[in-house]
């Protein structure tokens, strides 16, 4: 009984040792970034899945404008493009080895008309392996891969927006 005190002691011990070190070098989960507006309006198609994930987190912090004419800002998705290059053949000519590349442009406007942050244009990148023998895994796999750059992309416009410096 004395023994399995010490372990749970130690143990505690421990636990107690890893959260003030990781405290004390400024560790902290991901959460959500701070926006710094109060509304804005999200201009791209209702077929981007960026756009609509986009609007989703907006909304999720109450910061969706419905119209153009209640936010001090518009949010311009345009461009947006999925590709898909061969990297790699093999020695007879089959594919082994697909790049897919994803780019969307974005550009934020204040209610006067002033461009906050210049047409950029976000692009990422996955390499993937490819074989005829799993073509219906492979096809999930490239799914999976879209999904993870549109999601990887969002962070990526969430992040920028959260540094934007608005004139009062």
């Amino acid at each position: 009984m004395r023994r399995g005190a010490i372990k749970t002691l130690l143990g505690l011990a421990a636990i107690a040792s890893f959260s003030t070190v990781f405290s004390g070098c400024g560790f902290q989960l991901r959460g959500q970034e701070a926006l710094p507006f109060s509304a804005a309006f999200v201009v791209a198609p209702d077929t981007s899945n960026v756009a609509n994930a986009l609007r989703r987190s907006l909304s999720s912090q109450s910061k969706l404008a419905q119209t153009l004419a209640g936010a001090p800002i518009r949010i311009s998705l345009g461009k947006e493009s999925y590709s898909k290059e061969i990297l790699a053949l093999s020695g007879g000519g089959k594919v082994r080895e697909y790049r897919l590349v994803y780019r969307v442009i974005l550009s934020v406007v204040d209610a006067a008309g002033q461009t906050v942050v210049e047409p950029t244009e976000i692009h990422l990148s996955n390499d993937y392996s490819y074989s005829d023998a799993q073509v219906l895994a492979k096809e999930a796999e490239e799914a999976s891969l879209n999904r993870a750059m549109e999601q990887d992309a969002l962070r990526q416009i969430l992040r920028r927006l959260s540094y934007l410096k608005l004139k009062n």
